[in-house]
């Protein structure tokens, strides 16, 4: 598991280089701000992006959608349409941003606290959270925005993500869940339990020099 002060440390690092930052991945030409995650300290996003599921067809839910990707890469892969959203107001304001840079057209973006904001109507082939699995007690206080991408106090957000999800499922969606392996196994089996859900393995995988392996899990309801 990764210590808090590990884990802090790095976000600060992230923040310390000349923003806005320019790259190019996945054929977007993409710009990434200052107060958002950097996507050059933490490579979770590119192997989840690498290794997603097709989603030709599909409508599409991200929560915490960060400078914009994986999602926006959905979006042009074929997905029938993307929903992004963050709690963070920088990180809308940057997937809109790289949005209108790209000419992405079946994108929607929009602040919400998880499902807080989103339409109670709305049903979704695929739910996708690269969830912030770094654990710290309950009674934790986050010390800025940065945090909440990464660190959940006593996995609160977790199992209100899975306790509020699977309405927002098609009959057939699934959740997929974006859960390193420096996260708590055992609390996340204890959550898909509780909710009465079924959660499968995709795949596993890790760079060179990383520390930790990147793993996505299928969650669905119980037939």
């Amino acid at each position: 598991m990764t210590d808090l002060n590990e884990i802090r440390a790095r976000l600060k690092v992230s923040q310390e280089q000349s923003f806005p930052l320019y790259i190019k991945e996945f054929g977007l030409d993409l710009v990434v701000n200052e107060g958002v995650f950097s996507p050059q300290e933490f490579q979770n996003w590119r192997w989840l992006a690498e290794n997603f599921p097709p989603v030709e067809g599909k409508s599409v839910l991200e929560i915490g959608c960060g400078f914009g990707l994986p999602g926006l890469h959905l979006a042009k892969l074929g997905a029938m349409s993307l929903l992004s959203c963050d709690i963070d107001p920088k990180a809308v304001a940057n997937t809109l941003e790289n949005v209108a840079r790209n000419g992405i057209q079946n994108v929607e973006v929009l602040q919400s606290d998880i499902f807080t904001n989103i339409p109670i109507q709305r049903r979704f082939d695929v739910i996708f959270w690269n969830y912030p699995s770094i654990f710290a007690p309950d009674t934790y206080v986050y010390r800025d925005d940065l945090e909440r991408g990464a660190i959940d106090p006593g996995y609160k957000l977790l199992n209100r993500f899975l306790s509020e999800g699977p309405e927002f499922l098609t009959e057939s969606g699934s959740i997929l869940l974006g859960f390193a392996s420096s996260g708590r196994d055992e609390l996340l089996s204890e959550a898909v339990a509780t909710n009465d859900l079924s959660c499968v393995l995709l795949g596993s995988g890790t760079y060179p020099n990383a520390k930790q392996v990147y793993r996505m899990f299928a969650i669905r309801k119980r037939a």
